[in-house]
This record gives C-alpha cells, structure tokens and sequence, in this order.
C-alpha cells in the first residue's frame, strides 16, 4: 500500500492487530492488541508511512492492548536527528500512564 497514493487501506493485519492508511486525515489507525509477536510488522508498515511521508500521526484509540516491544516498534520511526516524528492522536489512558512511566 502507498500512503500517498490516496488511498485508504490495510497496512498489516492479523488475528489481533489492524494497521490501516486513512488518506482521509494522512494518519495510520491502530486497531487492537501490539505484543512481540506482531510488533516487527507494526514496525514495518510505520516505517513504510514514514518513508513515504516523513512525519506521520498515528491513531491508537482502538488499541487495546501494548506491551514494550510494541511500544518500541510505534516509537520507532521518531528520528529527532532527522527531523522525523510520530505524532499520537486518540492516545488511551493506560498507554499515556505507561509512556509517562517511561517517560521518567
């Protein structure tokens, strides 16, 4: 799929994680459970979208469920260096408490 083709569809998908393109708002949707066994393909299609765009926005409102490795994998295409960022819309409680442990 090339986010900026225009259009809107699945990115990666499997039996608990969907990654779909909304050319709608440019975003990647996040809907459903990011754990080590899926976590590279998150990875992927998020590096896939920033390659094509630079800086994405990610929708993780219908994310139920992320452990480390998936944190790991939707941070990752975040390069400060290069000017590259990933930007968290629809962000649930659990995962802003999580990042802010993290966080420090």
């Amino acid at each position: 799929m090339n986010p900026t083709a225009g259009h809107c569809g699945v990115l990666y998908t499997d039996t608990h994680l969907s990654v779909r393109w909304s050319a709608a708002d440019s975003s990647v949707i996040l809907d459903g459970e990011v754990d080590v066994s899926n976590s590279a393909a998150l990875a992927t299609a998020l590096a896939e979208a920033r390659s094509e765009r630079g800086e994405i926005t990610v929708d993780t409102g219908a994310l139920r469920f992320i452990d480390l490795a998936g944190l790991r994998a939707l941070l990752a295409p975040a390069s400060p260096a290069a000017g590259d960022a990933v930007r968290l819309r629809n962000v649930p409680p659990y995962l802003c408490r999580l990042m802010e442990m993290l966080d420090g």
